[in-house]
């Protein structure tokens, strides 16, 4: 009786230290995901998205083409980041976190319509996935992606991010084009990249079955009635 009773006490304590093991290779796994990269940004670790695409962006005239608008902006500021799509991630046997996604707005200036009609009267928003996380501990980017530089001249590709007259968005490296070396309004019609895009508007590349996908207009467009 005495001798299975030691063996009883025995494989518990094997039991427990197997759940305990397990429990700190789930937190640092868990963690390793979160900062899986030793690229800083601002000082903080930044974790990287890789995305895949629908469509093919490797040219002005392909990027051009699949997107709702395509404008010259001056990003004035940072307005705000919101924390979405929380998923909950267990890191230990009785213990679990809530990780949310960073939306990074901007309030920026449209000085120059390429492709659509976005106001130019008054400051709009624009929305990158990504930016600082909720913790402030870390940033979140697409692959390729940081934030946008305040004060600096950009040409955007963006979607309408939603119904009714929903957010501009733009995410993928290649439709964000830093205008190097633009630093001001006037400067921008001289702008070899920006009359590189004007032309690649005028052969964009319009993939097969991208019509099939449902086309929003932006509150921000000249011509959205509500």
């Amino acid at each position: 009786m005495k001798k299975n009773k030691i063996i009883f006490i025995v494989i518990a304590i094997i039991l427990i230290l197997t759940i305990a093991i397990i429990t700190i290779m789930q937190l640092y796994y868990r963690k390793g995901i979160k900062n899986s990269n030793l690229e800083l940004y601002n000082g903080l670790p930044v974790n990287i998205s890789r995305a895949s695409y629908l469509f093919d962006t490797s040219t002005p005239e392909k990027a051009v083409g699949i997107s709702d608008y395509v404008f010259v902006a001056k990003i004035n500021k940072i307005a705000r980041t919101e924390y979405r799509d929380p998923v909950t991630i267990e890191t230990g046997l009785f213990s679990s976190e809530v990780w949310t996604t960073p939306y990074t707005y901007y309030e920026i200036e449209v000085v120059k319509n390429i492709k659509g009609e976005l106001i130019t009267s008054e400051p709009i928003e624009y929305m990158q996935y990504g930016g600082l996380e909720e913790d402030g501990k870390s940033y979140t980017f697409i692959q390729g992606t940081s934030l946008l530089e305040i004060g600096k001249y950009y040409i955007l590709m963006a979607d309408t991010y939603g119904e009714n007259g929903g957010d501009i968005s733009g995410t993928e490296p290649n439709r964000i084009v830093l205008l190097d070396g633009v630093t001001s309004n006037e400067e921008v019609e001289s702008s070899e990249l920006v009359k590189r895009y004007e032309e690649a508007y005028e052969n964009e590349f319009i993939p097969e079955g991208f019509y099939n996908w449902e086309r929003y207009t932006s509150k921000y467009d000249v011509n959205y009635d509500g």
